[in-house]
Formats: structure tokens, C-alpha cells, sequence
């Protein structure tokens, strides 16, 4: 049965180049860093991380930093990448279990919940509450919006594209991701989409005291974010 899962463990064109790709985290981890307040213990989950080219820039800023992406392909990039990193911990799915309550001072999830079922949201929402320190920050970026289409995905693409010198190769991107999987998964699975006031009110029940950010952190300007801590 096809799956958001079994795509993001195996190849894919979402970045269209090695240009693109470290410009989506150059652009994700600064923004990040500006929201994040440093205090304390100091250890961050990015959870549904992807490649993570930013972690080296949280763990340079003070983080210790925890990696956990359900992909076991991409699970084992990081863990090559990273390998000699103490800053730097790879979770597999029995780490990520076995993290403690209030063990993390900070959790990011950037463009993950679009591929959570709707039905799941809560629980995963609440398990986040429930690992943050009392005086922790949840960040959730990159939530698409009720309505938001591929087209206004593939033009703010463009856009980030021309400002850091890779369009043509977006302009081919484009037309590789509408002959690929991602367009079909897209129309048969769909992404779970979100209006502000019904993402807030789904972190308030999840335990979060929580605000909507007025520019969403890295290369996509027209979805949501959320900061939130322990109620």
C-alpha cells in the first residue's frame, strides 16, 4: 500500500539540487535559531528531520541535538554524517521511545504534520507535550494551510529559487515531481491541511500554551507556525 512513509525512504526529487537542499536548511536553521530560546539543559528533538543540514549549526549555537526521522534510509545518512558528532544523537524508533517525560527543552517539527493522518495528530501532539521540560518551546512549522494547493507550493519554489541562483534547475524539478510519486501520493493521500484557529485550538487540547508566528520559519512564506510551551 503506497504511503508518505515508504516515499521519503527512497529517492526523491523535493530538492532539485545539492544547491537547493542547503539552502532550504541554511534558511530553516537561522529563522529556527531566532525563535528558540537557549536556557538550561539546552537538548533539542527535530522531529521528521530529513536530511538535517542545520544540525551542526544548533549544535555549534549550544543545542545538543537529537535527530529522529521515521525513514530508516534517511536514519542512516544522518547516523554517517553524524557519527563522529557528540552533539549529535540519531534516534532510531526504540530511542525516540525510550526518551524520558520533560527530558527535551526544545522540539522541532517542520513540514511533518501534513503527513501525519489527521486521526494520529493528537496523540503525537500530546506525546510532544509530555517530553518537553516545563519551561520548554514546541516550534511546528511549515503547516499547510486549508486550501493550499501545489500551485502555490511550486511559485513560492520559484521565488526561494531565483533568490539563491537555482531556478532552472527548479523549473526542472517541477516537471520531474509532476511525472513522480509525489503528485500521485499527493492526490490519492492527500496532506492534512489546517486553518490557524483549528491548529491552535488542537495544541491547546494537546496541554500547549501556544501562539501563531507571523512569518513561518525557512523557505515557504505562505504556510503556518506555531510556538508553543507546557500549559
Amino acid at each position: 500500500m503506497a504511503s508518505w512513509a515508504a516515499f521519503w525512504d527512497r529517492p526523491h526529487s523535493i530538492y532539485v539540487n545539492e544547491t537547493h537542499l542547503r539552502a532550504h536548511f541554511e534558511r530553516l536553521g537561522r529563522d529556527t535559531l531566532a525563535l528558540l530560546p537557549l536556557r538550561g539543559r539546552r537538548a533539542l528533538l527535530d522531529f521528521g528531520c530529513g536530511d538535517a543540514l542545520a544540525a551542526p549549526r544548533f549544535a555549534q549555537a549550544g543545542w545538543r541535538v537529537h535527530l529522529y526521522d521515521a525513514s530508516p534510509e534517511t536514519r542512516r545518512r544522518l547516523a554517517a554524517r553524524y557519527g563522529g558528532n557528540a552533539q549529535i544523537v540519531v534516534l532510531d524508533e526504540a530511542g525516540l521511545a525510550a526518551l524520558g517525560s520533560g527530558s527535551m527543552d526544545a522540539i522541532l517539527a517542520s513540514s511533518v504534520v501534513q503527513y501525519v493522518p489527521r486521526p494520529e495528530l493528537p496523540a503525537l501532539l500530546a506525546r510532544w507535550c509530555a517530553l518537553l521540560a516545563p519551561e520548554g518551546h514546541l516550534l511546528v512549522a511549515d503547516v499547510v494551510t486549508a486550501g493550499g494547493s501545489a500551485l502555490v507550493d511550486a511559485a513560492s519554489l520559484l521565488s526561494f529559487a531565483r533568490a539563491h541562483g537555482f531556478l532552472g534547475a527548479a523549473l526542472l524539478g517541477l516537471v520531474r515531481t509532476f511525472f513522480s510519486d509525489y503528485r500521485r501520493l499527493r492526490r490519492e493521500l492527500g496532506l492534512a491541511s489546517y486553518g490557524a484557529e483549528e491548529f491552535l485550538a488542537l495544541l491547546s487540547a494537546a496541554g500547549f500554551t501556544v501562539e501563531r508566528l507571523p512569518a513561518n520559519p525557512g523557505p515557504s512564506p505562505h504556510r503556518l507556525a506555531f510556538l508553543g510551551h507546557p500549559a
